[in-house]
């Protein structure tokens, strides 16, 4: 394939690959409902052992229709390893504490300033400096996601709703730190997904039992839940976004992560549980306005961290 068809093809797949996750992780507030009585870390646990589980699964799959297809792949070191566990954890560990502390429409709200942080991040760790239509679009975007998950109001600030918009922040730099590791670099053999997912599950069990109250039993459809949780929201969805940011652009990718909200909202509506309101339709409209504005800025910028073996590919054809 020509350079400039492959480069173009990749961005592309990148592009599609993090819509999927962005669609995967607008399903987890309406899944979560489904969930009862049952603590934070041990709801990531089990997620994150079924997103193990599928990771294993997929690794054998591609090796077997494909041999060679880690070949080029950055290994994964034992430091990477830890960190995006850590990553991991922190993204969904912290997520869930907010949602049972605090509204989660305020949660979500702190847990989402961490795309436009990353945009800004990636911005200038590519060019040294962040153009101020990147914050724009970023902004307009941030807008958009306020009006649609603060339209329920607020409430009295208590200690436990203090903990809850803690957690959300906490929750949203692990994400902007996962992000920023993955963009390090070539992207990762397929076979290290298990590993981190398996690392993850013991560091959010070891939460579980230092942290929380043991769940001597479990609901089966608790269970069953957060297990869909993880072979979704958490499985696939993960290693999705780690293709996307790793092979395209920064700032569209980053974007993209503010249409969340608008797909829980309006998952929610179909499901009768929030009513459609002009916000709604408002606040979907500056989402969407603000992805175009960075998109459009985000394509000038070459993202790096594109994988050696495709370069290696692109200098061979020459």
């Amino acid at each position: 394939m020509h350079p400039v068809a492959d480069r173009f093809s990749t961005s592309w797949g990148a592009l599609a690959a993090a819509a999927a996750a962005v669609l995967l992780w607008g399903c987890l507030p309406a899944l979560r409902l489904l969930i009862e009585n049952q603590p934070p870390f041990l709801t990531a646990t089990i997620a994150l052992t079924f997103a193990a589980l599928m990771g294993t699964l997929r690794s054998w799959g591609v090796l077997l229709r494909h041999p060679d297809h880690d070949k080029g792949s950055r290994p994964l070191s034992l430091g990477m390893g830890v960190g995006l566990a850590f990553g991991i954890v922190g993204a969904i560990g912290f997520y869930f504490i907010g949602l049972d502390q605090a509204p989660g429409a305020q949660v979500a709200l702190i847990t989402y300033i961490w795309p436009l942080l990353f945009i800004v991040a990636s911005e200038f760790l590519e060019t040294g400096r962040v153009r101020a239509i990147v914050i724009g679009g970023g902004a307009v975007a941030f807008a958009g996601s306020a009006l649609l998950i603060l339209s329920a109001g607020g409430g009295a600030i208590t200690p436990a709703r203090l903990l809850g918009y803690a957690s959300g922040v906490f929750a949203g730099i692990s994400w902007v730190v996962y992000s920023l590791m993955l963009k390090r670099g070539e992207e990762l053999a397929s076979e290290a997904w298990p590993r981190i997912f398996t690392l993850a599950a013991v560091i959010s069990g070891i939460c579980h039992v230092t942290l929380e109250p043991a769940a001597l039993t479990i609901d089966p459809r608790s269970f069953a839940v957060a297990a869909a949780i993880g072979l979704g929201p958490y499985g696939i969805a993960f290693i999705a976004w780690a293709y996307g940011v790793a092979n395209g652009p920064s700032r569209l990718v980053g974007t993209l992560a503010y249409g969340v909200p608008v797909v829980s909202v309006g998952l929610l509506v179909l499901l009768g549980e929030t009513t459609p309101t002009w916000r709604l339709f408002l606040g979907a409209a500056l989402v969407l306005t603000g992805i175009a504005v960075a998109g459009r800025a985000g394509g000038s910028v070459r993202p790096h961290g594109r994988p050696a073996r495709r370069r290696r590919l692109r200098e061979t054809a020459r």
